[in-house]
């Protein structure tokens, strides 16, 4: 090879001029010997070069393409492109007309301002005691932006959690709270492609729960005895799946259906059904229990939302004189206790008084405006408190206000006739 190319010309010849590159005897900064003749790094050129060339490949790329033979520019030509990953779809969505927007201030000792809106028009306003937003400021933005009210105070927007939505949405009667839905969904088991029964819409949170459990392949069919909240529950469906298919890339499941029926005059339309689980949040759910047991599968789970311990007694009392083959596993009271934990400076010290000490969280009693920026002193004493790297004592303790009692959780299963008979079901 070297002979041919002393033939070619005295100027290839030698280790440091073009032969040396063409035969890759270079040495490169970032490898050994260069096999192109590259000061790239080697991970850039692993990258490129999907095999290693030969040397009459090394030659032809050096020379114009119209002085090269048919066959060289044929093996030129059968170089294999390179790898082009592709991306992932991107998420990242900005606002648009007609989403539902959450607009959230932290306040420094009574909790927090929440506010949800829809984006209707271009022209329209966010109102409130904080300032105001105009929508042309917040359409085009991505959720998490934090904007500058009227009144000069700082307000997060950003898109709703499912849960948010359900606190913050018109309600008709009292909702169920997500914290006691969420648990109602693991004690029935839930899973993707689920027939769900609910008796009692109510304002429709209970529902859209469940559609997000069971998924597009699922159905949950749910009744409604007053026209009202009938209504009012598929309006709330309705909003949220609009503002979900404007502000996501997969659209919500369109798999409930909402019946303004009395559930006790159900059981020849429900006859040809079998639920996998069963959901319901009534006043008197003993009495829709024979009608709806009968349409649930042999070891399905039908849970009951109480408000009070004296309706659990009246329902494991029905169920017990009906002989229905019904077996109480559990009887639940979910609570979640909300911690603060903050570092120990002037403007966190008052979230942690006792009520003993300070009997009285008025902003009016307290002298301070919690609206106002922090005063000089107090900014003073935090900034020196945590300067220099030094980690500052923190405060842990549970949250002032808790939430209380919400609801009572049963959980019924459906088992063999004498099974339900032989174990007392009153017993959970």
């Amino acid at each position: 090879m070297r002979g041919w190319l002393r033939r070619l010309g005295s100027p290839l010849c030698g280790r440091s001029g073009l032969a040396s590159r063409i035969l890759g005897l270079e040495r490169s900064p970032w490898r050994g010997f260069s096999g192109a003749g590259s000061d790239e790094p080697e991970s850039d050129w692993r990258r490129r070069r999907r095999r290693p060339l030969s040397p009459l490949e090394r030659l032809s790329r050096l020379l114009p393409e119209e002085l090269l033979s048919p066959e060289v520019q044929a093996l030129r030509g059968d170089e294999p492109e390179p790898e082009v990953i592709p991306k992932a779809p991107s998420k990242d969505i900005p606002f648009q007309l007609g989403e539902l927007v959450l607009a959230e201030v932290r306040r420094r000792r009574n909790g927090e301002f929440k506010r949800l809106w829809r984006l209707a028009s271009a022209e329209g306003a966010l109102n409130s005691t904080w300032g105001a937003v105009p929508h042309r400021e917040i359409l085009g933005r991505l959720p998490g932006q934090v904007l500058r009210t009227s009144a000069g105070h700082s307000l997060l927007v950003r898109r709703p959690t499912l849960e948010e939505f359900v606190l913050l949405m018109k309600r008709g009667p009292t909702i169920a709270y997500p914290k006691d839905i969420s648990t109602m969904l693991l004690l029935m088991d839930i899973s993707q492609g689920d027939k769900v029964l609910e008796a009692g819409s109510g304002s429709g949170g209970m529902s859209l729960f469940l559609s997000r459990a069971v998924g597009p392949q699922g159905h949950i069919i749910s009744y409604e005895i007053r026209k009202d909240h009938h209504k009012l529950a598929k309006k709330n469906y309705q909003t949220w799946c609009d503002a979900w298919r404007i502000g996501h890339t997969v659209e919500w499941p369109d798999n409930v259906d909402f019946i303004n029926a009395d559930i006790l005059t159900a059981a020849e339309d429900l006859k040809t059904i079998t639920f996998d689980a069963i959901a319901l949040d009534m006043l008197l759910p003993q009495n829709a229990l024979p009608t709806v047991i009968p349409n649930l599968k042999q070891g399905g789970v039908c849970t009951v939302y109480l408000a009070n311990i004296t309706q659990v007694v009246d329902l494991l009392e029905a169920i017990r004189t009906r002989k229905l083959n019904l077996f109480c596993e559990r009887i639940v009271e979910v609570t979640h206790r909300d911690w603060l934990v903050l570092p120990n400076t002037w403007r966190n010290s008052s979230i942690f008084q006792s009520r003993e000490t300070k009997p009285d969280f008025d902003d009016e009693l307290d002298g301070r405006d919690e609206n106002n920026d922090p005063s000089a002193e107090e900014r003073e004493h935090d900034e020196a408190f945590v300067s220099n790297g030094t980690k500052p004592p923190y405060i842990a303790r549970p949250y002032p206000w808790q939430t209380g009692h919400t609801a009572f959780l049963i959980k019924l299963r459906k088992v063999n006739p004498a099974y339900s008979n032989n174990v007392p079901n009153v017993t959970c």
